[in-house]
């Protein structure tokens, strides 16, 4: 029988995926493209890949119910994007089935998208646009990009971000746990502590991973820290920005405005608050969807999928402890 490859994430530019894929077809792997458009179901998500050896995961559940339910055949998950934060890597590790990420591939499509939401919430450019449509522009003020911009995050993407700043007359500087200075030095970037970033940004772009120690990495404390009439901006996840109190913050002024691609709840809960806040700029977690952006990820998850196949060191494996758990390792 032959082996199956389940592409779960949308193909909105149409790309030949047997094309995309070749080296998975021309290996006789059957591809089977079922967009799960980030259901949180288990029951779909089992549905989709029960049978299926190779995987390519949207922001769906793999959990320990999903994976042990797909673990006969399952032998690799590639995550469509940078994060990773739905899939039970210590799970899967146990099953024997290799976890990878596409980190980069997107990285300018989500930098690009950060700096818009920046000169989006700072020149209030949709509230224009929703009173001119209106019927009539209430004030005209807004704020230039200038100050200190603190990237909390200093990955692929905060870099990238750093590198799209250069234009513009500010000061950059970045918190990481595991900082790259040379990179920082190249981009003209100052690493600091958690708490100088927080203290001293006239605006903060996050870029976090959604793990479970970086949830509401951003909240009430975090907040009274912060300048007065600061700006936040999120292109990573929701879970780490408290958006209760980032609202309060909102409402009384403390925070002057927001840019958030990334909620708590996803597809975007309409009865959320921030809906309702005006100095606030919201979009559907599209960051890193570009036409280039896109085609960047299918190749890169492509390219990942052709190492495994060929036994070749896969530079993103999220788990490389799974070969003492596979088949193959076990002599099954």
């Amino acid at each position: 029988m032959p082996e199956k490859l389940a592409v779960l994430v949308q193909n909105e530019l149409n790309l030949n995926l047997n094309e995309i894929f070749s080296d998975a077809v021309e290996r006789g792997i059957q591809i089977r493209h079922l967009p799960l458009y980030h259901t949180q179901d288990e029951k779909e998500v089992i549905r989709a890949a029960r049978d299926c050896n190779y995987v390519i995961a949207g922001r769906e559940p793999w959990n320990l119910k999903t994976l042990a339910a797909c673990s006969k055949d399952l032998k690799l998950i590639v995550r469509f994007g940078a994060g990773y934060d739905t899939v039970d890597l210590m799970s899967a590790t146990e099953f024997g089935i290799a976890v990878a990420n596409a980190p980069g591939a997107n990285a300018r499509a989500v930098a690009e998208h950060t700096l818009a939401l920046m000169m989006s919430v700072l020149r209030n450019v949709t509230r224009y646009d929703r009173e001119l449509r209106a019927g009539g522009v209430v004030s005209k003020m807004s704020q230039t990009l200038e100050g200190t911009v603190a990237l909390v995050g200093f990955g692929n993407i905060g870099q990238e971000v750093a590198r799209l700043l250069q234009v513009f007359p500010v000061r950059v500087i970045a918190y990481d746990p595991y900082p790259n200075y040379e990179k920082a030095a190249e981009l003209g970037v100052e690493i600091v502590s958690m708490n100088q970033a927080i203290e001293q940004a006239d605006i903060i772009s996050l870029h976090l991973p959604g793990t479970e120690e970086m949830r509401d990495f951003i909240d009430s404390k975090t907040i009274s820290q912060m300048k007065d009439g600061v700006y936040i901006i999120n292109t990573s996840r929701g879970s780490v920005l408290d958006e209760q109190a980032l609202a309060k913050a909102l409402k009384n002024g403390k925070v002057a405005g927001a840019g958030l691609d990334a909620f708590k709840i996803e597809p975007f809960d309409q009865n959320s608050i921030l809906k309702r806040l005006p100095n606030v700029v919201l979009t559907p977690h599209a960051a890193a969807v570009s036409t280039q952006g896109v085609r960047g990820v299918f190749e890169s998850c492509a390219n990942t999928l052709s190492c495994f196949l060929r036994g070749q060191l896969i530079a993103s494996i999220l788990n490389p402890q799974y070969r003492f758990y596979s088949r193959e390792y076990k002599g099954a």
